[in-house]
């Protein structure tokens, strides 16, 4: 189990949950979270990559407008926590996530890392795909992406797209199909398409779109790329 402390990011104490493995594999990684925070069920999924030898931090990338951001999913606050994400922005996430990795690094000794997100936390990631900040970056249901694929060409590191078959917060009908098409002959990049399940397909029930088969198959698409990319250094594909 971690702990939920804190991160320094421009000067001020932000909420962090940070998890250290008992057997370190040498990498770390660091959570962006969808619109909901640092709930029980990231923190979960923090704990069991600790378990097999990450150190792993999840920032509260919505400290700017609520310091203490920890909600279980109740679609009946949608209202709220989109409101959260749009006061944010993109540059500031990222800016949180480089924080958060450098003083996860100083205190795991971790020197090689992903980052995962969700939502919008997988926006977030999917743009850091286009800097040097990590070694991997997976993104699953990234939440308008596709008006952010002009991107694709900037792209330097690894990019694992995880998206659902009906994205229902697209901005197009065709949000999905626009974002696979945009990364399909990028070397770097990879798409997954979940069929049949909807944005939020690997949340943990009670999340009314979870469905275990697609995020059973998706955890282990992931765990692969970590292992490869992150800890033996391999090549992407």
């Amino acid at each position: 189990m971690g702990e939920l402390g804190h991160v320094v990011i421009e000067g001020k104490n932000v909420q962090c949950y940070t998890v250290m493995p008992k057997n370190p594999n040498g990498a770390g990684i660091v959570l962006a979270s969808a619109v909901w925070g640092i709930n029980s069920d990231i923190c979960a999924l923090a704990d069991g990559y600790a378990a097999i030898g990450y150190a792993v931090a999840i920032p509260n990338l919505f400290w700017r407008q609520e310091p203490d951001h920890r909600m279980e999913y109740d679609l009946s606050r949608m209202p709220f926590v989109t409101k959260l994400a749009d006061s944010g922005s993109d540059a500031e996430g990222l800016s949180d996530l480089k924080a958060t990795k450098e003083q996860l690094a100083v205190r795991s000794g971790a020197k090689r890392f992903a980052t995962l997100g969700w939502c919008y936390g997988g926006r977030i990631v999917g743009l850091a795909a286009a800097t040097d900040m990590f070694e991997l970056c997976v993104a699953m249901y990234p939440t308008f992406f596709e008006k952010h694929v002009t991107v694709a060409p900037k792209v330097i590191r690894p990019l694992s797209l995880h998206l659902p078959e009906v994205e229902r917060f697209g901005t197009v009908e065709d949000a999905v199909e626009r974002i696979v098409h945009a990364f399909a002959n990028h070397k770097l990049a990879e798409s997954f398409v979940y069929p049949n399940v909807n944005h939020g397909f690997d949340f943990a029930p009670p999340h009314p779109y979870s469905n275990h088969a697609a995020a059973r198959l998706c955890d282990q698409r992931v765990i692969l790329a970590l292992d490869r990319v992150v800890v033996r250094g391999e090549k992407f594909k």
